[in-house]
């Protein structure tokens, strides 16, 4: 009996890997196009990061990172010029009534996207 056990485990269990395999293989990617987690809000390959969302144990090392930038001048100039040129960083600083101004930081990040860090 016990042996009868570990055989149907073993094929449950080879089943499901394989099932899975197959179904990574055919699902469509996930696109989606705005979404809103905390204080995060994702538009058209812009996400917008609020620096008191960074305030924790977890991102401490961004947040201080992000309030030195704020009193450099220079370093908030060069990311609100970035921010200005680009169209879509724009559309999504308007659809959330932000300023320009407010942008702190603006990274380019590993899918191509844009972070752009406000206060």
């Amino acid at each position: 009996m016990n042996s009868a056990v570990k055989l149907a485990l073993a094929g449950a269990m080879s089943i499901a890997s394989f099932s899975g395999v197959a179904l990574a293989q055919t699902a469509d990617p996930m696109v989606d196009t705005t979404t809103t987690t905390n204080s995060t809000t994702m538009t058209e390959g812009v996400n917008i990061v609020y620096l008191d969302s960074l305030n924790n144990d977890q991102d401490r090392q961004q947040h201080t990172r992000l309030e030195a930038m704020v009193n450099d001048q220079s370093a908030m100039a060069e990311a609100q010029a970035e921010a200005s040129a680009d169209p879509a960083i724009m559309a999504a600083l308007q659809e959330k009534s932000i300023e320009t101004m407010n942008v702190i930081d603006v990274e380019t990040a590993a899918n191509g996207g844009k972070v752009v860090y406000v206060k």
